[in-house]
């Protein structure tokens, strides 16, 4: 009887509660519907004003690049000295060092590019290509997706009489860091020059509507210098509601945003059953399982080791390994590199004390981020774990890449306390193409470390050969040691030996990573 009570007064409601379901589901459609087509013009209204302040803001951005362009372009050709001569040289780098957003400096003629700044003479047997675009002063541009034989990372390049600038990479990093599509084009003729996929698109050219320009049969809004023949512009990007953080539609937002969740959550434990490569390194962190390996630095012309660099590896329990290239982006996007740092520094301390602490200068390199050196537990752990194991700041160098030097009004100041402190600073891969010397100049380093592209081509005949001797002229300047990464055969370290006997000098050839266990000075 109760049982039968039971499933009576349940069956009895069943009618009316899938009424009244379906009446509030009918609702609550009904309230988000109005919810969304009230909110839209709102929405709409703070998108335009958005992307207005933006495009404002990066056509400001434009108009201080330009504006050093010309400012060079015209000082450095108002100079009396001989082109290429010494003195011609030195006032060109004292330029390149007091600009924001160039790379380089340099004479040309007859569209030969002579020399510049950075890299001292060069002899470059085959002139330039007909440039890109023509400005209204005379100016010739040629646009970073033309590749350039003489160089290993393209740029853009300005010519005006006997002067060409090459602006830095990283001058144009407000496109890059747009969260959408942006190129720049020339007012006049509607010209692309550069976009923030690194590309010039195809077509090249863009045609003018009302309110922005068409490319790719899309519509892009667009902004004008009023100086300069140059405009920005971008996509519109979602103007609706739904692309809008509203209280209105919180609700279906996270029903969405639950839906969504558990929809990742399951594809991707359907994709990896064992669980994601962020899961797996916090796992490996907290487990100990990341180990270090130690390869030798020397002194090219007795090879006697002063030296070694750290280096962090990551054995998968299946006994494959994941690459650093891959497993530090990983740590960096998770906000995991400070525990990575803390756990390299620690570790690499503990194996190497032996060495650290013995007789002679023997050093150790380890490589950090910019988020590294900005984050003041990473510094108070080194220093808490120099001074357990008695070693002196003088025998630690922590490397940057070139590209972490663009950031150098955020890393001076830290860069400065780990030197105050007698920590030596190294900027790792130097040649890939993104800082200005400007930034080097301002940025104390102790050491430059030559990227292997260009070991690779010593002996060779090969362009990118004949700027070795300029890199150490310009580590001359800087007052920085040189260390040349990867070398790897005979010839490269016998040239080297010969060529510039003080370098340092890093490769398989001289010795490849080994455990602390394993390393012998």
């Amino acid at each position: 009887m109760l049982s039968r009570g039971l499933y009576g007064r349940i069956g009895g409601a069943g009618p009316g509660r899938s009424w009244l379901i379906s009446l509030l589901l009918v609702a609550a459609v009904a309230g988000a519907a109005l919810a969304l087509a009230g909110g839209e013009l709102v929405a709409r209204r703070m998108s335009d004003a958005a992307l207005e302040a933006r495009l404002t803001e990066m056509v400001a951005r434009s108009d201080e690049i330009a504006d050093e362009v010309a400012r060079l372009l015209v000082a450095a050709n108002q100079d009396m000295a001989i082109s290429c001569s010494e003195l011609d040289l030195t006032l060109l780098r004292k330029r390149i060092f007091a600009s924001r957003f160039m790379r380089d400096i340099g004479r040309l003629s007859d569209d030969h590019i002579l020399c510049t700044a950075a890299w001292g003479k060069l002899d470059l047997s085959s002139p330039l290509d007909p440039p890109d675009y023509m400005a209204p002063s005379g100016a010739r541009v040629w646009t970073a997706s033309r590749d350039q034989s003489a160089r290993r990372i393209t740029t853009d390049m300005i010519a005006f009489g006997r002067t060409i600038v090459f602006i830095s990479d990283a001058a144009y990093d407000f496109m890059r860091n747009a969260d959408r599509f942006v190129f720049s084009y020339a007012r006049s003729t509607g010209r692309v020059f550069r976009s923030s996929e690194g590309t010039t698109p195809d077509p090249t050219t863009v045609g003018a509507v009302d309110g922005g320009v068409m490319l790719r049969e899309q519509f892009f809004a667009s902004a004008c210098s009023r100086r300069f023949d140059v405009c920005i512009a971008t996509a519109p990007g979602n103007k609706g509601i739904l692309g809008q953080q509203m209280p209105v539609i919180a609700g279906v937002g996270l029903l969405g945003a639950l839906a969504g969740a558990a929809s990742a959550l399951a594809m991707t434990q359907w994709r990896r059953p064992g669980g994601s490569i962020e899961h797996d390194l916090r796992r490996a962190l907290a487990a100990g399982r990341l180990r270090l390996v130690y390869q030798p630095v020397v002194r090219v012309r007795n090879g006697v080791v002063v030296g070694a660099e750290g280096l962090v590896r990551w054995d998968r329990p299946d006994g494959g390994e994941i690459p650093p290239d891959i497993f530090v982006p990983v740590a960096e996007r998770a906000g995991l590199s400070g525990e990575l740092a803390r756990y390299v520094l620690i570790r690499a301390l503990d194996e190497m004390a032996p060495h650290l602490t013995g007789p002679g200068d023997f050093r150790l390199a380890l490589n950090v981020t910019t988020m590294d050196l900005l984050d003041p537990d990473v510094f108070d752990l080194l220093e808490t774990e120099t001074s357990r194991h008695g070693i002196a700041p003088a025998r630690i160098a922590l490397e940057i890449t070139e590209r972490s030097t663009a950031e150098y009004q955020q890393l001076a100041p830290a860069v400065a306390r780990y030197r105050h402190r007698g920590y030596r600073i190294h900027i790792d891969d130097f040649g890939t193409g993104y800082s200005s010397l400007a930034h080097l100049g301002e940025l104390p380093v102790d050491a430059i470390k030559i990227d292997r592209l260009f070991t690779r081509a010593i002996g060779t005949g090969a362009i990118s050969a004949s700027i070795v001797p300029q890199i150490f002229a310009l580590a001359g300047l800087l007052s920085a040691e040189v260390i040349v990464e990867g070398i790897e055969t005979e010839a490269q370290a016998c040239h080297l030996a010969v060529e510039h006997p003080d370098a340092l000098g890093q490769g398989w050839f001289f010795g490849r990573p080994v455990p602390a266990r394993d390393f012998i000075v």
